[in-house]
């Protein structure tokens, strides 16, 4: 992924529901909001370059990319259940009047909420929005939302693969005859990759808001809007016509139509000259109130944030509402802070909880390249963390390449770290050690035809089925109830894509750290816990508790 120099932050309303947002700039501001089923990923170019007149906020739509889903997880949401929660957002955020800009879904949420809350909408714009009649709409959308609800051979990840992949080369992307070909270049398997993971966090309710979308766009609907609104007419869009009924059919007066060449760079131009020549002027400057607080506002749960250290931000899941010694928890190699909820949730409330998302993995961002991955580097990026919050002592929670982290990190802390508990750590002689090098971790980089999400899938349901997962013989089978349901492997295998290439170097600076030589030589009091105890013996942290917590407090 690309620099940003925008920060990610969550907001949590008084429901307890979190919603993530990416904001950067200084100036008056403005909302981004993106397609279905993809993420404030896809608002990023437009961002960056809003960014430097204006304050930007780019919203992940509840229950899209890292936000919750709407109260109560509806089975069949319409768009209007969106709109409470967007005014909650904006007042979290302090924001009275903003301008909305909002691309397909984004658009249609941006139309509705400018009706419902017009004193809230500065400026409505209007990208890739039209009107289509509901008959038209029932034949082009049958067959375009496929059931993607995890299978036991995986094959759900090849829908997904296909879905994306073919939008660019079918519209709809379903249809494949002739007529409905387009003329234009088949992204790389990076950026197919990258876009389908946004379809993997959503999962098989990836058309909550997308179907919906498609029924809203309707000149009456959109008609209604009173406040300054544009709409964009780009001509590189696949299919004009709808845009060009909405036209055709008239728009009121406060709509300005606005017209862009067929490249993004021109959309995105004509676009920011109309928010400089036509909101800059008229509107303040605003200075975003609520950012990521460093205190539990849910006590009863891991709440997710994204924790600031030099040179980004590292993801997290935390809960600081108990007392005692901070647990800074440090997942695997082939997941996340996630992996570790089971591991963690009796502790919520009994202790404070820094679960982290190591660099490249899971949420947070690729601050260490692949060539510098160590278990060294990866400790070294947790001071700043541990400096910044203020933790005068801690006791570390290590799973398998974690422990070797967590070790190093208490090497490097100069006494804060008081205890290690590690759980999973292979204890393997030379020999073995070779021959896990050899065959533990495979590439599983984007191919062209997608077969890297079969690899991701045979190795993480083969990994809940024998020890070490490339040995099959009957010697290294794991016996389990439920070993391999399909969505707690979907969810696992959606964490190992999620750092991707990343993942031979991990495992291979694993499996080059001598985890028990380098802990005999420390003085860090040290348990080892059962795997298959987890739970139960993870309990026995509660009785550690010490009087130095989270910022020195009791």
């Amino acid at each position: 992924m690309s620099p940003t120099t925008l920060q990610q932050h969550y907001v949590t309303l008084p429901n307890g529901q979190q919603l993530h947002y990416r904001c950067g700039g200084h100036g008056p501001p403005v909302l981004l909001l993106h397609p279905s089923p993809q993420s404030s990923t896809f608002s990023l170019p437009m961002a960056e370059r809003l960014s430097r007149k204006f304050t930007v906020i780019a919203l992940d739509t509840p229950g899209y990319g890292l936000s919750d889903p709407l109260p109560g997880n509806p089975t069949q949401p319409e768009l209007v259940d969106y709109l409470p929660i967007l005014k909650d957002f904006l007042d979290e955020l302090g924001l009275q009047s903003i301008a909305i800009y909002g691309n397909a879904t984004g658009a249609e949420i941006a139309q509705l909420f400018a009706h419902a809350y017009p004193e809230r909408v500065a400026l409505c714009m209007l990208d890739t929005a039209g009107h289509k009649e509901d008959a038209d709409l029932d034949l082009m959308l049958a067959d375009y939302f496929p059931n993607v609800t995890p299978r036991r051979d995986g094959g759900h990840l090849l829908t997904h693969w296909d879905m994306v992949r073919s939008l660019s080369l079918f519209s709809p992307w379903q249809k494949t005859d002739a007529a409905h070909r387009l003329s234009i270049n088949v992204p790389s398997p990076q950026e197919i990759h990258a876009k389908m993971l946004d379809y993997l966090r959503v999962g098989d309710r990836y058309a909550a808001a997308y179907r919906p979308a498609f029924y809203t766009a309707k000149h009456d609907l959109i008609s209604r809007v009173k406040v300054p609104a544009t709409l964009m007419r780009w001509e590189g869009k696949p299919d004009l016509s709808e845009v060009d009924e909405l036209i055709t059919r008239g728009l009121p007066k406060n709509f300005t139509i606005l017209h862009a060449g067929p490249s993004v760079e021109e959309r995105q131009r004509v676009n920011e000259e109309y928010l400089l020549q036509h909101y800059l002027t008229q509107t303040a400057s605003v200075k975003i109130s609520n950012q990521s607080s460093l205190r539990s506002e849910v006590k009863n749960k891991l709440e997710r944030k994204f924790l600031a250290v030099p040179n980004g931000q590292l993801h997290a899941r935390v809960n600081y509402s108990g007392p005692g010694r901070v647990i800074l928890a440090i997942h695997g190699a082939s997941g996340s802070s996630a992996s570790l909820h089971d591991w963690l949730t009796p502790l919520v409330g009994q202790r404070p909880i820094i679960a982290i998302d190591l660099p490249g993995f899971g949420e947070s961002r690729h601050l260490i390249t692949n060539k510098h991955l160590t278990i060294e580097s990866l400790a070294a990026q947790i001071i700043p963390l541990i400096d910044s919050l203020k933790i005068t002592e801690f006791e570390i929670f290590g799973f398998e390449m974690g422990a070797m982290v967590g070790l190093e990190l208490a090497q490097l802390s100069y006494g804060r770290a008081q205890y290690l508990w590690s759980a999973g750590v292979p204890k393997l002689d030379n020999a073995t050690r070779k021959l896990w090098q050899e065959n533990y971790a495979p590439s599983i980089e984007p191919r062209w035809d997608g077969s890297h999400l079969v690899t991701a899938w045979a190795i993480v349901r083969d990994m809940q089925l024998f020890y070490p997962w490339f040995d099959r013989r009957s010697s290294a089978i794991i016996l389990g109830d439920a070993a391999i349901d399909a969505c707690s492997v979907d969810k696992k295998v959606t964490e190992l894509l999620k750092i991707g290439g990343l993942w031979p170097t991990a495992i291979s600076a694993m499996l080059s750290y001598t985890f028990e030589e380098k802990l005999a030589a420390s003085k860090i009091p040290h348990t080892t816990l059962p795997v298959d105890q987890n739970q139960l013996k993870l309990k026995e942290m509660l009785t550690r508790s010490a009087t130095t917590g989270l910022g020195g407090t009791s």
